[in-house]
């Protein structure tokens, strides 16, 4: 009873894991079936982000271990309840299919891309990448407005996707609109600190906006975190994202500039 006489209010209802994930909001529904100690449901949740967390770094070696141990815990686990749930919304007799969809093929025709990468798009996992890898060719092929809505199709398919919203900002940069673009970059480093590319590439927004120390700032943390990625990838993930000369490309339109020029630039600029 409270204060005045009336019944106190029951308990707000804990969070049901199971609409987060119909949602693939797949975080949130970690962190929900933790809260409601459902540790099963938890430890195939934590699969399917190991699959996602590798597709939003392009590790695709890493998202293939992952996409297999998933499988692996949902045969394990049978098909009913917590599993038959997550193995409808994962799909993972078709993941495989899609993973490979996303390997670099060189394919320079996006019309041609796109119906290589058709079991990417149609699976939920991959379809954000799919998307990204779209955008990232017509990028390259100057076409800043299918590339635009290729990204944004993306980060609805994932709102995580770091690497998509970092090529939203990119194209800003490219049309000369600097903060802007500071804005993308900001928005993603909120979602992925670490990533060294939005580091990177905010400090080139900040140089073209004339802050100096600040650009100087970014660039070297961009580094710093850069090679400390590149110590932590095995050599299996270096293969996968290096392995052909279109990769090079797209990761040279990603990063606006090389790190170690601009850094000597800017520092020149800062003494002169």
């Amino acid at each position: 009873m409270t204060d005045s006489g009336s019944p106190a209010a029951p308990p707000p209802a804990p969070p049901d894991w199971t609409g987060f994930a119909r949602a693939g909001e797949w975080r949130r529904a970690l962190a929900a079936a933790r809260l409601t100690g459902a540790d099963h449901a938890a430890g195939l949740l934590e699969a399917v982000l190991a699959v996602q967390d590798g597709l939003r770094a392009r590790r695709l070696g890493a998202a293939r271990r992952s996409a297999g141990r998933l499988r692996e815990l949902l045969e394990a686990a049978g098909a009913s309840g917590e599993a038959a749930l997550l193995g409808s919304l994962t799909r993972p007799r078709e993941l495989d299919g899609a993973l490979d969809a996303l390997a670099d093929s060189g394919e320079t025709d996006p019309g041609t891309l796109r119906e290589r990468l058709a079991p990417a798009l149609a699976h939920p996992l991959t379809r954000a990448e799919a998307l990204n890898m779209l955008g990232l060719l017509l990028a390259l092929r100057e076409e800043p407005g299918e590339a635009r809505t290729l990204f944004g199709g993306a980060l609805e398919a994932d709102a995580g996707h770091y690497r998509a919203g970092t090529n939203l900002g990119n194209l800003d940069l490219e049309a000369g609109r600097p903060a802007e673009a500071e804005a993308r970059y900001r928005e993603v480093l909120r979602l992925s600190p670490e990533y060294d590319g939005a580091h990177h590439n905010l400090g080139v927004a900040l140089r073209r906006q004339g802050r100096l120390q600040e650009s100087v700032r970014s660039i070297r943390h961009a580094q710093r975190l850069g090679n400390k990625r590149l110590q932590e990838s095995s050599r299996e993930d270096l293969r996968d994202q290096f392995r052909s000369s279109e990769a090079i490309r797209r990761l040279r339109w990603g990063l606006i500039a090389g790190a170690a020029g601009l850094l000597w630039l800017l520092l020149r600029g800062q003494g002169g």
